[in-house]
């Protein structure tokens, strides 16, 4: 046999370093996407006790097994302004939080868990959605008992607090929508300049000299 002669390595040896050199980036888009919805599950709870916390709900009077939002008093019956305040108030906080989740969970995800864009813009809608609905369920969990079960036989002149009502249910979507919306707005702005753009600008330049 000749000293220059070059003998390949077996096939199987071949293709077997092949394989193993392939990254796996099944594995990465999966973690990515159990990150955002668990940031999308904590960030619910925290978020709805938040709401909660922030929101002060108002008083009413019961008479003759009624209860009367805002009844200030029974004799004789009198009405304090602002009597859907406790509606407006709990709606506003609502939305505030979790358009604060929203955005702080889709700037995250579009600034360190961008390695998919498709993959992450439907975890973001998928979690916010999940984030939006806990958010809603721990606002009726501490929420105040329905006062117009508690009115029926109750003393007349009982001072019982309103529960916790937002004015659309709808609302629990405000997080996947202002997630969506800081991932767009970052991708559109950081978004990266193909490399063709530039080679044509090189050979052009190089042409014109």
């Amino acid at each position: 046999m000749p000293d220059n002669l070059i003998v390949p390595p077996p096939p199987s040896l071949y293709a077997t370093g092949h394989r193993s050199a392939r990254p796996d980036l099944s594995r990465p888009v999966l973690v990515q996407v159990a990150i955002i919805v668990a940031a999308f599950i904590v960030g619910g709870l925290a978020a709805g006790l938040a709401a909660a916390t922030l929101w002060t709900p108002p008083t009413g009077m019961v008479l003759e097994d009624k209860w009367y939002r805002g009844l200030i008093s029974i004799d004789p019956p009198a009405i304090g302004q602002n009597i859907d305040q406790g509606v407006f108030a709990a709606t506003a906080w609502f939305s505030v939080c979790a358009i604060v989740l929203g955005l702080l969970v889709g700037i995250a995800a579009a600034v360190w868990l961008n390695r998919s864009e498709l993959v992450t813009l439907g975890a973001l809608m998928v979690g916010g959605a999940i984030g939006g609905g806990l958010m809603l369920l721990i606002t009726s969990l501490l929420s105040p008992e329905d006062p117009n079960g508690l009115a029926k036989g109750a003393v007349g002149g009982t001072v019982l607090e309103d529960s916790f009502q937002l004015a659309s249910p709808w609302l629990v979507l405000l997080v996947p929508g202002s997630a969506m919306l800081a991932l767009m707005v970052i991708f559109l702005m950081w978004a990266p300049h193909p490399p063709a753009d530039h080679e044509l600008d090189g050979q052009q330049s190089a042409t014109e000299r």
